[in-house]
């Protein structure tokens, strides 16, 4: 975690869901872009998920209002919001602990788009709010690009903006992404990406992302989808702050 803020808001709401420098995200913002099965029991999912270990939850603004019984004392609130500065003043309001902007695109990030992050960095920066600047490259197809220049310059490009964290793909093997760390002024929490068919897969991604140097992940489908997401959190949350290796990350999924 980076420290030295001229005000205490931004410190203070980071250490709630990273205080140790590390976190696990649940990402279930996905009905903002069609809803994945999994959640149409969204607040049971949050219940599972907060008791299995996830130090927040990341949701949009109507989901935000169902869940603020379940989360409250025992997990973060990240708010995912909309390349508009005036919510963040909303995410300020409603209790939130950080925000969360979506990009998924062409890496060099076109200038109409840097604007945009410009001005929700700076309403954070007002706010004294944590910003999640998610860039993610893409190609043509809208497909995930999973190689390491683009990721790189997303990384980088995320914590140039503006981004307290920066989330974006991981790219094994670990040597390479602890390269893209190093060069990324912001702490990094790497998406989960397309449904893994294997618990083990999104185990061992964590586990290298970690060892990499990342600060954890911000992981939605390959939690939420597999029979047990609260295991399933438990298991990961066990990696990101305990270091546990993948046979005994693996013996929770099971248990």
């Amino acid at each position: 975690m980076r420290q030295g803020y001229s005000l205490p808001g931004k410190a203070l709401r980071l250490s709630r869901f990273m205080g140790d420098g590390r976190t696990l995200v649940v990402a279930m913002d996905h009905g903002l872009f069609g809803m994945g099965e999994g959640l149409e029991r969204i607040v049971k999912v949050v219940d599972e998920v907060v008791e299995g270990g996830a130090d927040a939850v990341m949701v949009s603004l109507g989901v935000a209002r169902k869940i603020a019984s379940k989360i409250g004392g025992r997990a973060s609130l990240i708010l995912t919001i909309p390349f508009d500065p005036r919510y963040v003043e909303l995410a300020a309001r409603i209790g939130a602990d950080a925000v969360k902007t979506t990009y998924f695109g062409e890496v060099p990030v076109p200038e109409e788009r840097i604007n945009q992050f410009a001005e929700v960095a700076e309403a954070c920066e007002d706010w004294q709010m944590p910003y999640m600047a998610e860039v993610v490259p893409v190609d043509e197809r809208g497909k995930t690009i999973y190689e390491f220049e683009p990721v790189m310059k997303a990384a980088r490009f995320g914590a140039e903006v503006g981004g307290d964290l920066v989330k974006t793909a991981y790219v094994g093997p670990v040597e390479s992404y602890r390269r893209i760390v190093e060069a990324c002024p912001a702490p990094i929490v790497v998406m989960g990406g397309e449904r893994m068919e294997k618990p083990t897969d999104i185990l061992r991604v964590i586990k290298e992302a970690v060892e990499a140097g990342a600060a954890g992940g911000a992981i939605g489908r390959n939690i939420w989808q597999f029979e047990n997401p609260g295991k399933m959190a438990e298991a990961l949350s066990k990696i990101i702050h305990e270091e546990i290796g993948l046979e005994e990350a693996e013996r929770i999924v099971k248990a």
